[in-house]
């Protein structure tokens, strides 16, 4: 049977030499097609970021000029002329800039362009496209774009409609009219990238259309959207274009597949035969070895004859070799002195250990012992000993049989030393070093630990870690736990973690500790017990809160010069002569530095609470009447969402008051900051309800429609927490909570109900 398979090694080999062939021209195909696609890849992402930042340039200069009618309504020609040339520094292909107030161009750059534009009505002159497009942008509000197709003969370049709005004093807007911005379109895809730029690139733009299976091409070769090509979604106004890219020609296949071919074929032939022809020789042989390998196979141990004077009198080949020893070399030599060495490493003689064990080999049958090769190496043996007897029952030598032991003694010995070393790292270093048990009592415990905190090991050793925490350092170690847990439950990484816990020290001080945390646990995933290493940041600690008073100091010094940003704009008022420009940059100057005070004063306020040192300015205040009040500021932004608020006070209260003694300033804000952020998180047209009621406790819950995001509800009243609101800071719901519970409550965000989030504020009567 063995035979028949050994002859299948050829057929075997050649199936073998097969599949790497075949491996082979499959990764030279995938590597050849990777490479293809790889390089266009990167020119069509290079030609689409030029794109993308062509498009953002006009967007950019669109808001730039929105912003300057925003500013000056009745801008001239002169001052626009300069504007205009002072933007397009930087901004290429753009043909003519048109300002069209009321709808009809009044404004052109570059002045030559005046005589083609100016008076032109965008809604009665132009193409049909255009015009529909003007129209929209002045009933959207949102810039309009015209792209013509590569067949298009009634739009013959690109165009921009930005409508404009401009915001009077009292807060009114009105329609001004719109910027129009006329592209060069050869010079626009020119500078992207769709002229030679990119020799053996095939480049294509289309704009899908929506209403049609039609698809417009923009730019490029059409048929390159048939070729299989690599595409790219460019974000315009209106929509999306698709940039597609392909190699001039198409995909093409690697160059080296033929000879891959051949040379496979070849190999599948010649290695069979090779193998046959060697396969044929070995097996002559076989016959030859076939009782020596026998031998060797069924004697891998040491075996040993020694007689009664210690002389070995057999041994086995393999014994030969293991020594070193030559055939029959070893016969008549003393095994003390030769196998064995006459001490050991405590220095006990061996011929009296032998002695004592051919007098009475049974005491010791097992044993394990070092011994020497020949050239000098040592070796550990472990031995099994019996004695020879004959048939009169009479001991005339003793049978050993050994086995090699050296790779599991180095083992031992290295681990040993290592024990060794980390016991006098762990025992010598400065930072604290600690272990834990699952009860989270301390099993053991650096000497270091004595320099830093004073303690002496034994009255550390069995009692447990809160013992030696502060309060807040308990609450972030059962935090840290938790997280070690979580991370307990992936095995492909060590659940571990770092922490700043504050350690209380002999003297009554205490002191911090930078903690690096680790979870230990059984096969079955069950906690053993807590690993630490702290190292002390106390200096650290002190720095930060050095570093805290000095920004609080700042910010407190600040306020002094605030006093003149927002008092000399009346001072420079009463002096008279201003205009109506000066007077508006005047009251800006004011209102930023109300603003920045009022920030400050917030800022403050606070550090306080969060130092325990904020004291309230408690008055009696009608909660009813403070929510309808932040209701009726928000009232803009109410009805431009079309929300609905409803206001409810339960527990038999007086509809019309609901009285609480609170700081009355304070309080404000946290209400306003919480019905503000209902109303942006609230949906179009959805609903908000409010909520009063005492019942031993005072509880106001604020409801919108709308769900907290899962990866944002644990972290909801977190410092800088935000849902990427634009303007949000994240400490909106943050300085909520401590206001909360600077007046002796607390606040909690509920998302049980699907579709649903409350906010829940509770305060002592």
């Amino acid at each position: 049977m063995l035979k028949r398979f050994i002859y299948l090694i050829p057929l075997l080999a050649g199936l073998a030499v097969a599949a790497v062939v075949a491996f082979g021209y499959v990764a030279d195909r995938d590597n050849h097609t990777e490479k293809i696609r790889a390089d266009v890849l990167h020119i069509l992402n290079d030609v689409a970021a030029r794109l993308e930042g062509a498009l953002d340039a006009k967007q950019h200069l669109i808001t730039a000029l929105r912003s300057s009618i925003q500013a000056n309504p009745d801008i001239q020609q002169e001052l626009f002329q300069t504007l205009s040339k002072g933007l397009l520094v930087h901004v290429g292909s753009v043909r003519s800039v048109w300002l069209a107030k009321d709808n009809v161009v009044s404004h052109v750059y570059p002045a030559t362009d005046t005589g083609h534009a100016m008076g032109r009505s965008l809604l009665k002159s132009g193409p049909v496209l255009a015009r529909g497009l003007a129209l929209r942008a002045q009933e959207t509000g949102a810039v309009q774009m015209i792209v013509p197709g590569q067949d298009s003969k009634e739009v013959t370049e690109i165009m921009f409609f930005a409508p404009v709005s401009v915001t009077l004093p009292d807060g009114s807007c009105y329609y001004w009219g719109q910027v129009v911005i006329c592209l060069d379109i050869q010079a626009f895809y020119s500078k992207v990238g769709f002229s030679d730029a990119y020799p053996g690139i095939s480049l294509a733009l289309r704009k899908p259309e929506n209403l049609s299976s039609k698809e417009v091409v923009l730019a490029g070769v059409p048929m390159v959207f048939d070729m299989a090509p690599l595409v790219h979604n460019i974000s315009v106004p209106m929509g999306t274009w698709d940039l597609a890219a392909v190699p001039q020609g198409g995909w093409t296949t690697s160059p080296y597949k033929v000879y891959i071919l051949v040379g496979g074929i070849i190999c599948i032939l010649l290695v069979p035969v090779s193998f046959w022809a060697v396969l044929v020789m070995i097996m002559g042989r076989l016959a030859d070895r076939e009782k020596y390998r026998n031998l060797v196979q069924n004697a891998k141990s040491i075996i040993l004859r020694i007689d009664m004077a210690g002389e070995i009198v057999f041994c086995n080949e393999y014994a030969e070799q293991f020594y070193g020893y030559k055939r029959g070399e070893l016969i008549g030599k003393p095994l003390i002195g030769t196998l064995i060495p006459k001490k050991d490493m405590e220095g006990q003689s061996m011929k009296r250990y032998l002695g004592r064990l051919l007098k009475n080999p049974s005491a010791h049958p097992f044993n394990e012992i070092m011994n020497v090769r020949k050239n000098g190496e040592i070796v550990w043996v472990a031995w099994a000993n019996d004695s020879v007897l004959t048939r009169d029952k009479t001991m005339v030598g003793l049978l050993c049989v050994g086995t090699d032991i050296t790779d599991r003694k180095l083992m031992e010995e290295a681990l040993r030393q290592r024990e060794k070393q980390y016991r006098l790292l762990a025992e010598n270093v400065t930072d604290v070093i600690w272990g834990l048990d699952a009860d989270l009592r301390f099993t053991y415990i650096s000497p270091s630990d004595e320099v830093v905190r004073g303690y002496k090991r034994y009255d550390v050793l069995g009692r447990f870690l809160d013992d030696f925490l502060t309060p807040s350092s308990r609450v972030r170690f059962k935090g840290a736990l938790v997280l070690l847990e979580e991370q307990g439950e992936n095995p492909a990484q060590p659940p571990s973690t770092t922490e700043a816990l504050e350690f209380l020290c002999a003297d009554g001080s205490t002191v911090w500790l930078e903690c690096h945390l680790g979870i230990l646990l059984n096969e079955e995933g069950d906690k053993l017990g807590v690993q630490g290493v702290g190292r002390d940041i106390t200096d650290r600690k002190l720095a930060e809160a050095l570093r805290e008073d000095v920004e609080r100091m700042a910010r407190h010094d600040l306020k002094t010069p605030l006093g003149a940003v927002i008092s000399l704009p009346g001072e420079v008022r009463r002096l008279g002569g201003l205009n109506a420009d000066q007077d508006a940059m005047l009251e800006t100057i004011e209102d930023a530095g109300e603003t920045m005070l009022q920030l400050i004063n917030r800022s403050l306020d606070l550090y306080k609470m969060e130092r325990g040192t904020y004291v309230l300015a408690k008055s009696e205040v009608d909660l009813l009447r403070m929510v309808e009040r932040i209701k009726a500021e928000a009232m803009p932004q109410i009805r431009s969402k079309g929300i609905s608020v409803g206001i409810e006070v339960r527990s038999g209260q007086q509809a019309d008051a609901f009285l609480a003694t609170v700081d009355e300033e304070l309080f404000r804000s946290m209400l306003s900051n919480l019905i503000i952020n209902a109303l942006q998180a609230s949906p179009e047209s959805g609903s908000i309800s409010i909520v009063l009621e005492k019942n031993g406790i005072l509880t106001l819950a604020i409801c919108n429609q709308g769900e907290v995001a899962h990866h944002l509800r644990d972290t909801f009243f977190d410092k800088y927490s935000t849902a990427n609101t634009p303007g949000g800071s994240g400490l909106g719901t943050y300085s909520a909570r401590l206001i909360a519970r600077t007046h002796g409550g607390d606040i909690i965000v509920e998302t049980d109900i699907p579709g649903q989030t409350s906010v829940v504020v509770t305060l002592p009567v």
